[in-house]
Protein backbone atom coordinates (compact mmCIF):
# COMPACT_ATOMS: atom_id res chain seq x y z
CA UNK A 1 0.00 0.00 0.00
CA UNK A 2 1.21 3.55 -1.05
CA UNK A 3 1.61 6.12 1.90
CA UNK A 4 -1.45 8.20 0.54
CA UNK A 5 -3.72 4.64 0.16
CA UNK A 6 -2.47 4.06 4.12
CA UNK A 7 -3.44 7.72 5.07
CA UNK A 8 -6.88 7.80 3.76
CA UNK A 9 -7.58 4.31 4.90
CA UNK A 10 -6.13 5.68 8.40
CA UNK A 11 -8.24 8.59 8.38
CA UNK A 12 -11.13 6.68 7.59
CA UNK A 13 -11.24 4.08 9.94
CA UNK A 14 -10.24 6.85 12.54
CA UNK A 15 -13.66 8.72 11.60
CA UNK A 16 -15.93 6.14 11.19
CA UNK A 17 -15.07 4.45 14.61
CA UNK A 18 -15.36 8.50 15.76
CA UNK A 19 -18.84 8.90 14.60
CA UNK A 20 -19.84 5.39 15.46
CA UNK A 21 -18.62 6.12 19.12
CA UNK A 22 -20.47 9.53 19.24
CA UNK A 23 -23.90 7.35 18.74
CA UNK A 24 -22.62 5.15 21.17
CA UNK A 25 -22.39 7.78 23.32
CA UNK A 26 -25.78 9.89 22.07
CA UNK A 27 -27.77 6.60 22.76
CA UNK A 28 -26.49 5.53 26.03
CA UNK A 29 -27.05 9.37 27.34
CA UNK A 30 -30.76 8.82 26.22
CA UNK A 31 -31.28 5.35 27.99
CA UNK A 32 -29.69 6.93 31.08
CA UNK A 33 -32.05 10.30 30.32
CA UNK A 34 -35.33 8.02 30.42
CA UNK A 35 -33.77 5.69 33.25
CA UNK A 36 -33.25 8.87 35.24
CA UNK A 37 -36.63 10.31 34.24
CA UNK A 38 -38.46 7.35 35.31
CA UNK A 39 -37.09 5.56 38.43
CA UNK A 40 -35.48 9.12 40.13
CA UNK A 41 -37.04 12.11 38.66
CA UNK A 42 -40.77 11.29 37.45
CA UNK A 43 -41.71 14.78 37.85
CA UNK A 44 -39.12 16.02 34.87
CA UNK A 45 -40.86 13.31 32.77
CA UNK A 46 -44.08 14.57 33.01
CA UNK A 47 -43.18 18.12 31.33
CA UNK A 48 -41.45 16.26 29.12
CA UNK A 49 -43.44 14.78 26.42
CA UNK A 50 -45.24 17.91 24.47
CA UNK A 51 -47.62 15.48 23.29
CA UNK A 52 -49.01 14.63 26.49
CA UNK A 53 -49.07 18.02 27.83
CA UNK A 54 -51.36 19.17 24.81
CA UNK A 55 -55.30 19.16 24.63
CA UNK A 56 -57.82 19.48 21.72
CA UNK A 57 -59.57 22.63 21.74
CA UNK A 58 -62.95 21.20 23.24
CA UNK A 59 -65.74 23.32 24.35
CA UNK A 60 -67.83 22.53 27.37
CA UNK A 61 -71.53 22.83 27.08
CA UNK A 62 -74.21 20.52 28.27
CA UNK A 63 -76.14 17.90 26.11
CA UNK A 64 -79.17 18.72 28.03
CA UNK A 65 -79.48 22.14 27.20
CA UNK A 66 -79.07 21.70 23.40
CA UNK A 67 -80.69 18.79 23.52
CA UNK A 68 -84.22 20.77 22.59
CA UNK A 69 -82.72 23.49 20.06
CA UNK A 70 -79.77 20.44 18.34
CA UNK A 71 -81.19 19.09 15.01
CA UNK A 72 -80.68 14.89 15.43
CA UNK A 73 -77.83 15.10 13.16
CA UNK A 74 -76.14 17.96 15.21
CA UNK A 75 -76.64 15.75 18.39
CA UNK A 76 -75.19 12.70 16.56
CA UNK A 77 -72.33 15.15 15.87
CA UNK A 78 -71.89 16.15 19.19
CA UNK A 79 -71.83 12.69 20.64
CA UNK A 80 -69.45 11.73 18.18
CA UNK A 81 -67.15 14.68 19.07
CA UNK A 82 -67.60 13.71 22.68
CA UNK A 83 -66.69 9.96 21.90
CA UNK A 84 -63.76 11.17 20.34
CA UNK A 85 -62.48 13.31 23.06
CA UNK A 86 -62.74 10.99 25.77
CA UNK A 87 -61.20 8.23 23.38
CA UNK A 88 -58.27 10.93 22.47
CA UNK A 89 -57.87 11.92 26.48
CA UNK A 90 -57.53 8.15 27.36
CA UNK A 91 -54.48 7.15 24.58
CA UNK A 92 -53.14 11.16 24.82
CA UNK A 93 -53.61 12.48 29.15
CA UNK A 94 -51.98 10.56 32.09
CA UNK A 95 -49.99 7.47 32.33
CA UNK A 96 -50.60 5.82 28.96
CA UNK A 97 -49.00 8.84 27.05
CA UNK A 98 -46.07 8.98 29.43
CA UNK A 99 -45.54 5.13 28.82
CA UNK A 100 -45.95 4.94 25.01
CA UNK A 101 -42.90 8.19 24.64
CA UNK A 102 -41.11 6.73 27.39
CA UNK A 103 -41.40 3.50 25.36
CA UNK A 104 -40.12 5.26 21.96
CA UNK A 105 -37.56 6.73 23.49
CA UNK A 106 -35.68 3.28 24.45
CA UNK A 107 -36.86 1.88 21.25
CA UNK A 108 -34.79 4.80 19.89
CA UNK A 109 -31.72 4.68 21.99
CA UNK A 110 -31.57 0.83 21.72
CA UNK A 111 -31.62 1.22 17.98
CA UNK A 112 -28.88 3.64 17.89
CA UNK A 113 -26.95 1.32 20.23
CA UNK A 114 -27.65 -2.03 18.10
CA UNK A 115 -26.29 -0.69 14.88
CA UNK A 116 -23.52 1.53 15.94
CA UNK A 117 -22.18 -0.55 18.86
CA UNK A 118 -21.05 -3.37 15.77
CA UNK A 119 -19.97 -0.17 13.74
CA UNK A 120 -17.68 0.75 16.13
CA UNK A 121 -15.93 -2.55 17.39
CA UNK A 122 -15.73 -3.93 13.60
CA UNK A 123 -13.72 -0.30 13.00
CA UNK A 124 -11.53 -0.33 16.44
CA UNK A 125 -10.52 -4.04 15.69
CA UNK A 126 -9.09 -2.86 12.64
CA UNK A 127 -7.12 0.14 14.08
CA UNK A 128 -5.55 -2.16 16.53
CA UNK A 129 -4.67 -4.96 13.92
CA UNK A 130 -2.98 -2.20 12.39
CA UNK A 131 -1.64 -0.62 14.77
CA UNK A 132 -0.06 -3.95 16.02
CA UNK A 133 1.13 -5.26 12.35
CA UNK A 134 2.68 -1.20 12.08
CA UNK A 135 4.64 -2.22 15.66
CA UNK A 136 5.85 -6.09 14.20
CA UNK A 137 7.50 -3.90 11.06
CA UNK A 138 9.44 -1.60 13.09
Amino acid sequence: MTTKTKLIRSVYLYLAALISLIFVAVGTGRLLNTALKFYVFPKAEKGDYGQCNQAPPVYAFDKNVYAGVATVDQKTQLENLLRDYEEWKKNNIGEECYSAARQSSVVDALTMLIISLPILLFHWKIIKKDKENKDDEE
